[in-house]
């Protein structure tokens, strides 16, 4: 007589058959290995080996020959990329449009091919589901589509948290990181020390990174906060810091910075992006790594278009200076 099941064992593999019925592990996905679910259930390997074993018999797994155990089912074929975009990438010189530009330049050499859809970030659901969906400023897209559990990838932002965040592929640069560097930049170049900065929009993330980045260094700054990242919309708070309270600025965007220097600055300025306005500025900046978050965002494209399922991955890149003007000397 065969020996009743413990309760853990019946209990593994009801939470197995639940992530499968589910959507958790999507057809095609490499399932757990023997050793890999004795490991994370806590049962022992020979349980482990047995559970697999129904799962297949019962449909739900299926084994390629040395391959290992794969979520039956076929895989949804990706063949394409959406490229789903913030409208403000429709502005010229902005940071969206210089972004889309050289991914799309990108992803062409790389033979992959390629459509664009702009949104207010009202459009959560892309019609093609055979295309892997990029986004860039798109954060309730973002949260509807890895919520389906799609694979997808996010650019300079971060991915939802929980179990969701395992399908979103995240390619950003290090804004806390900028920050202090601006501070320690603007502390070489001044003597007073009077320090302030031209912040964009409160609640944007990436905004209060860069903030609180240079406010870790430089504790005792003033921070001044734009409506938005665009220089017209500065252009009405830049007075505030245009006259001579103020040695050094450090402007959270290189739009901000442009309105700040027409509104008639005597301190030092540094932005933030490399923006195309920077160099017509002569204006130091912080750098977004552009080149090195284009070819990682191809990178993952192309693997999760050849069908790679594993989980993940997050990249942060360090942002540099770039050294301008009268901080150049």
């Amino acid at each position: 007589m065969a020996r009743p099941r413990s309760d853990l064992t019946l209990l593994v593999k009801a939470k197995l058959i639940a992530r499968l019925r589910d959507g958790f592990h999507p057809p095609g996905q490499r399932f757990f290995s023997n050793r890999a679910l004795s490991t994370h259930f806590g049962v022992s390997y020979q349980t482990a080996h047995r559970l697999i074993q129904e799962l297949e018999s019962e449909g739900w797994l299926e084994r390629r020959a040395a391959a290992g155990t794969y979520v039956a089912g076929p895989a949804t074929a990706l063949n394409g990329v959406e490229l789903l975009f913030h409208d403000r990438a429709r502005r010229d010189g902005s940071f969206g449009a210089r972004l889309l530009v050289e991914l799309k330049q990108g992803l062409e050499l790389a033979g992959v091919d390629t459509r664009v859809t702009f949104t207010g970030d009202g459009g959560s659901a892309l019609a093609d589901a055979n295309r892997l969906p990029v986004l860039w400023d798109c954060p309730q897209a973002m949260v509807t589509l890895a919520s389906q559990r799609r694979f997808l990838v996010v650019l300079n932002d971060r991915p939802p948290p929980g179990l969701a965040s395992g399908f979103v592929d995240s390619v950003a640069t290090d804004d806390f990181s900028g920050g202090v560097a601006a501070a320690e930049l603007l502390e070489a170049a001044v003597t007073r020390r009077t320090l302030a900065v031209f912040a964009g929009p409160k609640l944007d993330r990436r905004s209060q990174q860069r903030v609180a980045g240079f406010l870790s260094h430089a504790p005792k700054a003033t921070v001044i906060w734009a409506e938005s990242w665009f220089a017209e919309d500065a252009a009405r708070v830049a007075p505030r810091l245009a006259g001579n309270r103020f040695e050094g600025v450090f402007c959270c965007n290189d739009r901000l910075a442009e309105a700040l220097l027409a509104a008639g600055t005597t301190a030092a300025v540094i932005g933030f992006d490399d923006a195309p306005v920077a160099e017509h500025l002569d204006l130091t900046t912080i750098a977004v790594p552009w080149a090195e978050i284009v070819a990682a965002a191809v990178d993952i494209v192309r693997g999760r278009l050849a069908g790679r399922t594993s989980a993940a991955a997050q990249l942060i890149f360090a942002p540099r200076p770039v050294m301008r003007g009268w901080l150049r000397r």
